[in-house]
């Protein structure tokens, strides 16, 4: 008996193991009979539909793989994936339904058909294939939905988190501007305000984060303006706030760039500041930046440990970079934040239109490049100001 019409015959037996099989899963143990078999009959349906259909060699070995093409209507599988979603199933348990479908037609048939001719072994190939596709579709929507849920938490919790932040800041900064309390207290409030903004920071770095995962990337307003002179000016603030530490400063002259002077310039101190945490403390970090040709190539360069190749394929996925993280790693006492940084980073220059790379050999240590077009052009959906003289560079044109 051909499989799909084994299928169709027996429906209501298939729809009842996998209803035995969905009440067992945690997430379904109140669930009703309309619930526990969602979209199950729809699911069967387009199999049934895909075994009765013609396919060439090539178009089995891609639905294998999970690479059917796309169709223009959302699919059951998809369907299913949303409402399991919400109902609190976990992917391992999304999974197991199929497994479970699988497992379940293909013992039912087989107890039916008894010893299969080339044509039943080819609907079994081809069953497979069908539910391996179904999986994959699965699969994509479930996590799609999931990291977009993520997404909207993060952007929520930084944007709730922002105001008590600012309130504490700026108590903070009046309590240190009385001069009449006792020293001890002044050091607290110093203290205070400082984690403060290291909170602050890593609200901003979620922020970022979450905006970029909810589509359009980092958001950049472009504008001109003297790049020679802003990198001269994180650097020294590099220099302040990590006055142990020696910068090699090499910096052309009289760079004009249309980019966002702010991002950028968050770009740069990332940079620096992973180049200070993660560089050996008896050398110097280096700083370069020159043009080349229509382009501006900045190099933030440490010495230290080399790093693995694996690890310099994840280091701008903050997910996979901190799985790569060995325990000690994660729990070190001098990191402060979440990893985050070279992400931003890296979605920065994308939104510039540029690229960044990374090198790490124990010769030439660790070389961030970061190469962008001295014109960016934004994105759709971003902002670019209107093309008049930058206030810094009118003063010093006054000036000449």
């Amino acid at each position: 008996m051909r499989l799909s019409i084994f299928i169709n015959e027996n429906i209501e037996t298939i729809l009842q193991e996998w209803e035995d099989f969905a009440v067992t899963l945690e997430s379904l143990g109140s669930a009703n009979k309309v619930q526990l078999r969602d979209h199950a009959r729809a699911i069967l349906a387009a199999i049934c539909l895909d075994l009765d259909s013609d396919q060439s060699a090539q178009q089995a070995i891609d639905k294998s793989k999970g690479n059917a093409p796309d169709v223009a209507d959302e699919t059951a599988a998809e369907s299913h994936a949303q409402e399991r979603l919400l109902q609190g199933f976990t992917v391992e348990e999304l999974m197991a339904e199929f497994r479970a479908l699988r497992a379940s037609v293909l013992r039912l048939w087989q107890a039916r058909v008894g010893k299969a001719d080339q044509f039943e072994l080819q609907d079994m190939v081809r069953f497979n294939e069908a539910i391996d596709q179904s999986l994959t579709e699965s699969l994509a929507r479930f996590s799609a939905m999931l990291r977009d849920s993520q997404n909207v938490f993060l952007a929520i919790l930084g944007h709730d988190v922002r105001s008590p932040l600012g309130a504490v800041s700026m108590g903070t900064q009046m309590i240190l501007q009385d001069t009449t309390l006792p020293a001890r207290h002044l050091k607290v409030a110093a203290q205070v305000l400082r984690s403060t903004q290291r909170v602050t920071d890593i609200v901003s770095d979620l922020l970022d984060y979450s905006t970029s995962h909810l589509g359009g990337g980092i958001p950049v307003t472009l504008a001109e303006y003297d790049l020679s002179a802003e990198c001269r000016s994180v650097a020294q603030e590099a220099r302040l706030f990590h006055p142990e530490r020696s910068f090699n400063v090499e910096i052309e002259d009289s760079i004009v760039v249309c980019w966002d002077q702010a991002r950028m310039s968050q770009a740069l101190a990332n940079l620096l500041g992973n180049a200070v945490q993660h560089g050996a403390s008896s050398s110097p970090v280096w700083l370069t930046v020159s043009r080349q040709a229509q382009d501006v190539l900045l190099i933030v360069q440490n010495e230290g440990a080399v790093i693995a190749p694996a690890r310099l394929r994840t280091m701008f996925d903050p997910g996979k970079a901190f799985v790569m993280k060995s325990n000690s790693e994660r729990s070190a006492s001098d990191t402060n934040n979440l990893g985050l940084g070279l992400y931003i980073t890296h979605e920065i220059v994308l939104a510039h239109g540029g690229r960044i790379w990374v090198t790490s050999t124990s010769r030439e240590g660790t070389t961030v490049k970061m190469q962008i077009p001295l014109a960016a052009v934004a994105p759709k959906g971003n902002k670019v100001k209107s093309a008049v003289p930058n206030p810094l560079l009118a003063a010093n044109e006054t000036r000449r």
